[in-house]
């Protein structure tokens, strides 16, 4: 009796010969689909593989891929979750050898009502990659989309994307389809379709992403069209491409993303800065400028917004590192005021916080940038360590502690990246070298000298690859005027759809809670609700960042309040440890805030008693 599994490696062993004994055996590898589908084991873990096995068989033979089409098709309507995700994603994975014909997608459009919104999400990542063979199916698909919209209206993201990517590889099917589908009479003027309804927005996704590639669409878009062309392309500007419209057409929509001159800008700004050598003053005059020249040039330009941020938030360090070392009064802070001795700690604080900004919240640094900011750093740990042992009651043996440890970690990269220290880590490195018991108040001691006479490094110069990290919570949103209400002293889940950006490491997603108590909770996020957030996301890596989609539910609990008041949520990275020494795990010190949070209007109500 041959098993299942002697099939399935025949199957691989036989797609492994060469050309000619594919042929061969092309009747035998049909038999061998016809056992498969008709006589599949039980167990999960032998569907998938079966799955799984055909997959990469049809991934290396075009002609294998046809062959199997029908049978991966089939395992859609599978009873197993798992054995329709397997079989939704090999039907991606094998797109390109494969043309899906009426009746195929038909049966894959009915898995489309699955209640789960894995499977849902699943199939648009499929139809987004694979090709349709006729104007009637890809009729039959968005009427099935959009239908499918208004009874999971949670999905909107994910179907935009799909119509997005539809469009762009049909722009010859959709074509035919543009008078029906924007109602457009040869003779009638129709009325003016609602721009915020999410079915005509996904029509003209579907419509602007095919005249992309289609000359002939543009003069067939009404004029109303066009106008809500211009309001897609700048609220949804990641959905809609930029189209360059005939004059004909009254309207001028050019909107370049990026040109060539901002970056040659930035760079002038930083060579400048770098070069000058003037009174204080005078430099933090420039810094300032230049400083606000650079955030503006973030909002002008997308493509470089990540170093034009980094370069600002860089600067913006320097200008509060010259602001403590204005009057030399961090060197004996214990003879301050309590307001001025405030201030100076406020500004290190500020310091070191705008340095673990620069070293976590972005990515794509080269070896040299995370090396000066790192160093920078050590400047601004020991400030802090000075202020602590000189006007502080509370122990330094932490921070100096933290220190020498950021001092050690130091050597090692820079030995490891084989750069040269600067002015600062050059002299604390030889000074800490020859020094007996490196107790916290001869760390200071040794440490004011140092500082003094060491100048400040050049700011890095520029690299295009770098990006910022970034988050957009999509719901719950702030349009909503109503009121979320929940017995006191239970819990209420409030559904939460995000989308992240450019993260380093998304282990280090937290969402905060902010009460108008001033409680704070501090949640970390299930892996599994954090998804890819583009089709193409399989090749990045923490150097370029992920891009990811958080799906999940924030539980709110609170006592009865005498009004409704708003509770914060917002999206922040949690770093590894404080700067200023070992801190609590929700301490908003070690938190970095990724986006503005988002309020919501909650009203407790006190519990019923029965009569």
């Amino acid at each position: 009796m041959v098993t299942f599994f002697e099939k399935l490696n025949y199957t691989a062993h036989l797609y492994s010969a060469d050309h000619h004994r594919r042929i061969i055996y092309l009747n035998k590898e049909r038999a061998s689909i016809q056992f498969l589908n008709g006589q599949l084991d039980m167990i999960v873990e032998v569907r998938t593989a079966a799955v799984e096995s055909l997959c990469q068989l049809a991934m290396k033979n075009p002609d294998f891929a046809n062959l199997s089409l029908d049978f991966l098709v089939d395992m859609f309507n599978d009873e197993i979750e798992e054995v329709r995700l397997m079989a939704i994603d090999s039907l991606r994975r094998i797109s390109e050898h494969i043309i899906l014909r009426d009746d195929q997608l038909e049966t894959i459009l009915g898995a489309l009502e699955d209640f789960s919104q894995d499977v849902r999400e699943g199939l648009h990542q499929m139809l987004a990659s694979c090709r349709m063979s006729t104007t009637g199916g890809l009729k039959m698909c968005i009427e099935k989309l959009l239908d499918n919209l208004k009874k999971y209206p949670q999905d909107k993201r994910s179907t935009y994307r799909c119509l997005q990517k539809v469009g762009a590889q049909h722009p010859e099917l959709v074509l035919p389809l543009i008078p029906p589908l924007l109602c457009i009479h040869p003779f009638f003027d129709t009325s003016e379709p609602d721009v915020d309804n999410p079915q005509y927005i996904c029509i003209l996704i579907l419509i602007l992403n095919a005249a992309k590639y289609s000359p002939t669409i543009s003069p067939l878009l009404e004029p109303h069209t066009l106008r809500h062309y211009a309001y897609l392309r700048d609220t949804m500007p990641n959905f809609v491409p930029e189209l360059r419209l005939s004059e004909g057409t009254g309207n001028t929509i050019i909107k370049p993303a990026s040109v060539p001159e901002s970056f040659d800008f930035l760079k002038t700004i930083v060579n400048s800065l770098n070069a000058s050598e003037v009174s204080y003053r005078v430099q933090t005059n420039l810094l300032q400028m230049a400083k606000e020249h650079l955030n503006r040039l973030s909002e002008m330009d997308s493509s470089i917004a990540g170093i034009a941020q980094f370069t600002s938030l860089y600067i913006g360090a320097q200008l509060l590192y010259a602001q403590i070392f204005e009057k030399g009064l961090w060197k004996n802070p214990s003879t301050l005021a309590t307001q001025q001795a405030n201030i100076l700690k406020t500004n290190i604080d500020q310091l070191l916080e705008n340095c673990l900004k620069m070293q976590y919240l972005f990515v794509g640094l080269a070896a040299n940038e995370q090396c000066s900011i790192k160093q920078f750093r050590l400047r601004a740990l020991a400030l802090n360590l000075i202020f602590i042992v000189k006007a502080s009651n509370s122990s330094a043996l932490a921070p100096c502690h933290h220190f020498l440890g950021a001092v050690e970690e130091m050597q090692r990269e820079l030995v490891m990246h084989g750069l040269e220290p600067d002015s600062f880590a050059s002299s604390v490195f030889k000074e800490l070298s020859v020094l007996e018991e490196p107790k916290p108040g001869a760390v200071a001691r040794l440490l004011i000298p140092i500082l003094s006479e060491s100048k400040l490094a050049k700011i890095p110069v520029p690299n295009s690859q770098v990006r910022m990290s970034s988050a957009v919570i999509i719901e719950p949103s702030n349009q909503t005027d109503s009121t979320l209400k929940f017995t006191a002293g239970l819990t209420m889940a409030v559904p939460l759809e995000a989308e992240l950006f450019n993260l380093s490491d998304p282990s280090r997603l937290r969402l905060i809670i902010k009460y108008p108590d001033q409680r704070t909770h501090v949640v970390l996020p299930r892996p599994a609700h954090l998804k890819p957030l583009f089709f193409d996301n399989d090749k990045q890596d923490s150097h370029s960042g992920h891009n990811l989609r958080l799906l999940t539910t924030v539980l709110i609990s609170h006592q009865v309040w005498s009004e409704a008041c708003n509770v914060d949520i917002s999206i922040a990275l949690s770093v590894p440890e404080a700067d200023i020494a070992k801190k609590k795990f929700n301490d908003s010190s070690s938190i970095l805030h990724l986006c503005k949070p988002q309020k919501i209007s909650v009203a407790p109500k006190p519990i019923k008693r029965g009569i």
